[in-house]
């Protein structure tokens, strides 16, 4: 019983971290946002790794790798060269920055070849600082199921203390607790989990050494000094706004150490004492002022709308301009709790404690396709969403890519009414983002929007694009007819972005990339990619102890990993993109797993009908459209073909000779598969499902060679 115990407690603590380790690494060094999926990627290969060396790898060495992860993640030392300065590690995103096709929130983007060799350089060092940390947490997965009777309760016990491990990082995060506090947990356990007392002694002074490094980090913060929240999604840094002349009173808040938003005291009342000034200093024409207020701008377009929905709220400015507005029925959707929170307590203007608020915590894109048979707006408004954050290192899709694409905007034509109108703000930093939002909003409404820019040097916030566009063609010209200083002022920050002779694809929910100009491998990820894949052959090549791998289970779980990719970005279409998504349909194919394993112990699971039943439920994956599935329904169909991949991975690993091999075979095939999602960026999302077939397919093919059919 014991064996079984340990197996839990490991599994637990590989998958905690694993959370963990993507969390932090995607947080403090923003590059990883952008490259989360290979964050993940180390962890697999180091887990792997960990399974199939024969060498002693002593889970000291983990304690150590996580300890040097501390340092990485919090060491601010400037490196300066000529015309070249930036912080080790956090400031490899400035590095980095000019390989992105598109713009990196608040940076640089000064191209130096010798900043992205740098830049690369220390990617390459912090993977294999990942990899190496997961290696020892691997070999005694490993070991352990090499010594039990039973290996697939063994390997049942291993999925159900990663279930447990998911459950707990998940809750931890709800309820806000940062997740320093969880790497020092995890320091902790390690060290119980080493049983010599002189490397228990180490493992000590590294788990006092990173108390002591962390404390200052995360010690209470006084009131007039910036505060950190911990949100299921990102980091939350809140500090408070005074003492500029022309600039509103009110918060600003950080997004994973980048500027994101202010919550800002736009209120009549505020701006009496400033206004003249601002007037005199900023504005060429006295009308300017009455239109640069980006938050009050959809309600000169739709004065006091009877029933309004805001999309992406944030901390509460367009709340806010809404109760200025005297909208009668608000229904501001926001997908981040702790965000609501902030703005409950911390808004200026308190706009959420309004009776004519009504706040939902979800995804936009979520929200309006389960309201979308139900309600009519007159105006929907929607914020600046462009968050540059994914919601899991299991996709490539950010949060806010699935609301600007055609079929999420032909459902937010269907949500106005008559006479309703769309007001879309969006920061167009290349013209060929500008340029594909006009198309797709083109194509969906079928005529084109009016555009135009709004910028208040910080007076009324950052302003941005504006993209409006009403359910009838003749709407958005009335209100205009009406309003002879409002129809000058568009005439005079007018963009028009379709003028390149470029053929700019449009966003879809099959390729939703906001952030990337063409169907191509983003330079970043290929960059990168490829220098890590160099590395990795180099790295096996020259290394002597490794077994042979066990190909079926390479290709299995190749073909597994990417099918799980594309079901964790095709799901959000059905329950949002959100972090209980990720939860929901991780748990459901885990459970999966635990059944078809328990099916395999109890009695003989029909191999060849699982075959079969696994190819057919990949087909009803391309047929059958996800839009508009019953949710318990949805969750099923998403994970069905997992229940019978397991099926057929219980059989393989329950005749495998080397449990642990045969396990780390499996999770190095992952890695591959991990690898080959950048194909959706030039196929899409559902060539996954294509690819994941061949995958499978081979593997069953070498299986069959080697007389492993049933």
């Amino acid at each position: 019983m014991k064996k079984y115990w340990d197996i839990f407690i490991i599994s637990f603590l590989a998958l905690f971290l694993e959370l963990l380790v993507i969390r932090l690494v995607g947080t403090e060094i923003r590059i990883f946002a952008y490259l989360s999926n290979y964050v993940l990627l180390a962890v697999f290969l180091g887990t792997g790794l960990g399974m199939i060396l024969k060498k002693k790898t002593p889970l000291i060495y983990s304690s150590f790798a996580f300890f040097l992860i501390i340092i990485v993640l919090t060491f601010k030392y400037i490196i300066r060269f000529p015309n070249l300065e930036f912080k080790l590690f956090s400031g490899m995103t400035e590095l980095l920055s000019p390989l992105s096709e598109s713009y990196i929130w608040l940076q640089i983007g000064t191209f130096s070849k010798t900043g992205i060799g740098i830049g690369i350089f220390l990617t390459l060092g912090i993977f294999a600082l990942i990899t190496f940390a997961f290696i020892p947490l691997g070999k005694m997965i490993g070991e352990k199921l090499n010594a039990v009777k039973s290996p697939l309760v063994g390997y049942s016990v291993n999925v159900a203390g990663s279930l447990f491990g998911m459950w707990v990082f998940d809750g931890v995060s709800f309820m806000g607790v940062s997740p320093y506090f969880g790497l020092i947990t995890s320091l902790f356990i390690l060290f119980l989990l080493i049983k010599e007392d002189r490397v228990r002694t180490y493992a000590f002074i590294l788990l006092i050494a990173a108390v002591i490094i962390l404390f200052p980090k995360e010690a209470y913060q006084p009131y007039e000094k910036p505060v950190t929240f911990w949100s299921p999604y990102q980091k939350l840094i809140l500090s408070a706004i005074y003492g500029i002349k022309n600039k509103p009173g009110g918060w600003y808040l950080e997004v994973n150490n980048a500027g994101y938003m202010g919550l800002l005291d736009l209120s009549e009342k505020s701006f009496k004492e400033k206004k003249t000034y601002i007037q005199e200093a900023f504005w060429k024409s006295p009308q300017d002022i009455v239109y640069a207020n980006q938050y009050n701008l959809p309600y000169i377009f739709k004065p006091a709308p009877e029933n309004l929905l805001i999309i992406g709220g944030g901390g509460g400015n367009d709340a806010a301009a809404a109760v200025r507005a005297k909208a009668k029925n608000a229904e501001v959707v926001e997908i981040d709790p702790t965000i609501i929170q902030i703005g409950r307590k911390y808004h200026p203007e308190q706009p959420y404690s309004e009776n004519n608020i009504h706040v939902k915590v979800d995804d936009g894109r979520g929200y309006m396709e389960r309201v979308s048979r139900q309600k009519k707006y007159d105006l929907i408004v929607m914020g600046l969403a462009d968050s540059h954050t994914v919601s899991t290192g299991l996709t490539n899709v950010q949060l806010d890519n699935y609301l600007y694409t055609v079929e999420s905007l032909r459902n937010i034509k269907n949500l106005l009414n008559n006479e309703g109108i769309l007001f879309l703000t969006f920061e167009v930093t290349r013209p060929w983002i500008g340029e594909r939002m006009q198309l797709t909003i083109t194509e969906a409404f079928g005529y084109q929007p009016v555009v135009f820019e709004v910028r208040s040097d910080g007076t009324y916030g950052w302003g941005g694009i504006m993209f409006v566009i009403g359910k009838e063609k003749n709407t958005i010209e009335k209100v205009l007819g009406k309003n002879s200083g409002l129809r000058e002022f568009i005439n005079r920050t007018q963009k028009n972005y379709l003028v390149s002779d470029a053929k700019i694809n449009l966003l879809t929910d099959d390729w939703p990339y906001v952030y990337l100009d063409r169907p191509r491998f983003p330079t970043l990820h290929f960059a990168v990619g490829a220098i890590v894949i160099l590395f990795l052959i180099t790295a096996l090549r020259f290394s002597g102890n490794l077994p042979s791998i066990n190909w079926p289970l390479f290709l299995f779980g190749a073909g597994f990993m990417l099918y799980e990719f594309r079901t964790i970005s095709k799901s959000s279409l059905v329950f949002g993109n959100t972090w209980t998504t990720n939860l929901l349909i991780i748990t459901g194919v885990m459970l999966f797993i635990l059944l078809a394993n328990f099916l395999s112990v109890v009695k003989k699971a029909p191999y060849k009908l699982a075959v079969f039943l696994l190819f057919a439920s990949f087909i009803l994956q391309v047929i059958i459209p996800v839009q508009g599935l019953n949710k318990i329904i949805a969750l099923f169909f998403f994970t069905l073909p997992h229940l019978f991949s397991a099926v057929i991975f219980a059989k393989h690993y329950n005749e495998a000779l080397d449990k642990s091999s045969a396990l780390g075979s499996n999770l190095l095939g992952s890695v591959l598969g991990g690898f080959l999602e950048i194909l959706s960026y030039i196929f899409g999302i559902q060539s996954l499902v294509y690819l994941a077939v061949i995958l499978y397919g081979s593997g069953l093919l070498i299986a069959r060679r080697r007389g492993i059919m049933g």
